[in-house]
């Protein structure tokens, strides 16, 4: 995993989103239920539709920051209260059916691709952008790597 001195690579993100993120939702899936039950309460969530929500918002700030700065119409910084923001993904998605927020999950994966196959080769060296990046796509897969 990559600290924050380092700046990632395309090649690295996409290698995450391509291969990583794509399995995840299967490999939850794939896991007998009492395991299941134990990754949820090892990531301090209620089910696994509460995890993709979170994994979701993330995703959707990311995507609306990294597209402010690469067109040149960086946000204001701002600071989260990471409890508050997860407890308001959770329940922004709590009435979603989860078909469809598999399909959400899956659209924002291939909008993250999207984004890091157009990007400038030196869109990474925006420390923002890349730690952004970082953050919501390989330190948030390696907090929440199921195992």
């Amino acid at each position: 995993m990559p600290d924050k001195e380092t700046t990632l690579t395309c090649s690295q993100l996409l290698d995450i989103l391509n291969k990583d993120w794509e399995s995840y939702p299967g490999r939850f899936k794939s896991l007998n239920p009492a395991r299941q039950a134990a990754f949820l309460q090892e990531q301090g969530y209620a089910s696994f539709h509460d995890l993709l929500a979170h994994i979701i918002a993330w995703w959707e700030e990311a995507i609306k920051i990294v597209d402010a700065i690469m067109d040149m119409e960086e946000l204001p910084r701002k600071e989260y209260d990471l409890d508050a923001f997860n407890a308001a993904a959770v329940e922004n998605y709590k009435k979603w059916k989860d078909a469809d927020l598999l399909f959400h999950f899956e659209n924002l994966r291939l909008a993250l691709l999207n984004l890091v196959a157009d990007m400038p080769e030196n869109g990474l060296d925006n420390k923002r952008v890349n730690n952004w990046l970082n953050a919501c796509v390989v330190e948030h897969y390696h907090t929440h790597d199921i195992s």
